[in-house]
């Protein structure tokens, strides 16, 4: 499903209005029925308080209201203008509601919002209908007095399209105030602010309604924002046929290991065979061999000559070559455990220039690309990059605030640039193409913020790579799947105990679930909610 800028949803509806000749006023009939459909299935209580602004936010409000009291809810209706200040549609749904001798009191002073917390307090839920996804400045004065006061309320709030005082294109919180939603429920497409942190912490459980934008307008106005689901990568796994061998499921070398961080290469192969790829090697420090055989059963290892203390060096470089030239891999990780200095520098650059084999390149193979990154152009196969903020911060010189502010945008322009894939790491993965596509993960947990996560997810892309799976698609599928296995964990374990170690644990029941066929609808739903349309 598209993730979309307020402008790009703006355009949308105006060539359906405008365009296909579906009146705007029936999109918001069709909006306001979707946000009382939540309503009646997902908010405890009868007894409503709906505020509405003056635009087409508080006219989506006004018929939110009106379909409320014809459902035998008791609705209060408080509009933060005056009535004459509305126009257009909104002004239809007012006059309908005079039509129907049902009161609107207009608030305008900071002195009469007495009377309208009293209301939200005794209420069961407030409807917040205030600023739409239109809002571009800071809310301050009297609506941010209005805000404050719906949030000391506590009173449970569904907001409608977008909580009021949050921007629609950006996961950035806004200097000025906004609503606390515990739900959300949005129109067509979701919003950037609906998936991206930290925005997406205050919209509570969102919700999507079908308000009849035909499916040509969505698909000729395609931001290339996509939230990734499991539709896009139930399908990713190679089918297996009864006479097939382990070559047959590719064979990927793991570069990497280092004095005292012998754990990150042996868990990328360890989450590589449990992804399904036929045979795994660790291609490691000589110095450091003894360790991996103690610590790894099911993948080989390579030892290979190493300067003191157990790092790969300059000197490392022709026999890693030679062994990833003349063995039968199909793909290389590089950069788990491998350590950062100069010489990893001229060996991870060395590596990249001589072998041809796609890369998944993470952790310190990013480090050490970082003085480097030009090389990224010259592959002959697209590679796949796997950073946190501080690595995509060494890799473009931005800030890891730069980066945090935008992700989106940062990920898509290094994609093409360097014609890479680049799964750039955090709260949201985004996982960006060389076509300047982007798939923002909306599923995972916190408890998968600890040690060596990031060495599980980069054997399980590294598998699917391996077994021919294409960079875009392994890339999204392991990054999916990956999630999956830390909800899986969470649920076992909890967020404070989570280790990576129990991922590669879980990796198999996820991929279960990932494999499940999805069924196919034949209509699309009048209302979904988030967890619908991820499909987990």
């Amino acid at each position: 499903m598209f993730i979309l800028k307020a402008s790009e949803m703006g355009i949308m509806d105006r060539e359906t209005i405008e365009g296909v000749g579906i009146p705007g006023v029936v999109l918001m009939e069709n909006a306001a029925r979707g946000v009382v459909s939540v309503i009646e299935k997902r908010v405890p209580g009868r007894k409503a308080v709906v505020i509405c602004g003056r635009g087409n936010n508080g006219g989506d409000g006004l018929a939110v209201a009106r379909n409320l009291i014809g459902h035998g809810y008791d609705v209060k209706i408080f509009l933060l203008s005056e009535p004459d200040s509305l126009k257009g549609d909104a002004k239809v749904n007012y006059d309908i509601l005079r039509g129907m001798k049902v009161q609107v009191a207009s608030v305008l002073r900071e002195i009469d919002l007495g009377d309208l917390f009293s209301e939200c307090e005794k209420a069961d839920f407030v409807v917040d209908a205030i600023f739409g996804t239109g809002l571009s400045k800071p809310v301050e004065g009297f609506y941010a007095s209005v805000i404050d006061l719906i949030n000391r309320s506590e009173t449970p709030v569904i907001s409608v399209d977008i909580p009021s005082g949050l921007f629609a294109d950006t996961g950035n919180l806004p200097s000025g105030a906004f609503v606390k939603a515990s739900w959300t429920v949005t129109f067509a497409f979701p919003k950037i602010v609906h998936v991206m942190a930290p925005g997406c912490k205050y919209v509570g459980d969102v919700f999507v309604v079908d308000i009849s934008i035909p499916e040509k307008i969505s698909e000729r106005h395609n931001p290339g924002r996509c939230i990734l689901t499991r539709d896009k990568v139930f399908d990713v796994f190679p089918e297996r046929d009864i006479n097939s061998h382990k070559y047959n499921y590719g064979f990927l070398a793991v570069v990497g290991g280092s004095c005292g961080k012998t754990g990150a290469p042996s868990m990328s192969a360890l989450a590589a065979l449990r992804t399904g790829v036929g045979l795994v090697s660790a291609v490691v420090p000589r110095d450091l061999n003894l360790v991996f055989e103690v610590k790894l059963t099911e993948p080989m290892t390579v030892p290979i000559m190493s300067a003191e203390r157990g790092h790969f060096n300059a000197n490392s470089v022709d026999e890693v070559v030679t062994c990833l030239k003349n063995g039968k891999f199909s793909a290389v990780a590089i950069g788990p455990g491998l350590g950062w200095n100069r010489d990893t520098e001229v060996f991870v650059k060395e590596i990249l220039e001589n072998v041809d084999l796609p890369f998944i390149i993470d952790a310190d193979g990013l480090n050490a690309l970082s003085r480097n990154v030009g090389i990224l152009k010259d592959l002959k196969k697209t590679a796949i990059l796997t950073p946190h903020g501080g690595e995509f911060s060494r890799l473009t010189g931005l800030s890891v605030s730069e980066i945090v502010s935008d992700p989106i945008t940062h990920a898509v322009n290094f994609a093409r640039e360097y014609g890479v894939v680049l799964v750039l790491k955090g709260g949201r993965t985004v996982v960006a193409t060389p076509e300047g596509r982007a798939f923002i993960n909306v599923i995972g947990n916190p408890g998968m913020a600890t040690a060596g996560t990031g060495d599980v997810l980069t054997g399980i892309i590294g598998a699917l790579v391996a077994m021919g799976v294409s960079a875009e698609r392994a890339a999204a599928a392991g990054v999916f799947l990956h999630a999956l296995a830390g909800n899986m964990a969470k649920e076992k374990f909890g967020e404070e105990s989570l280790i990576a170690t129990d991922l590669i644990e879980l990796l198999p029941e996820a991929v279960k679930v990932l494999k499940q066929p999805v069924e196919k609808r034949t209509e699309i739903p009048f209302v979904s909610s988030m967890r619908e349309i991820i499909g987990v």
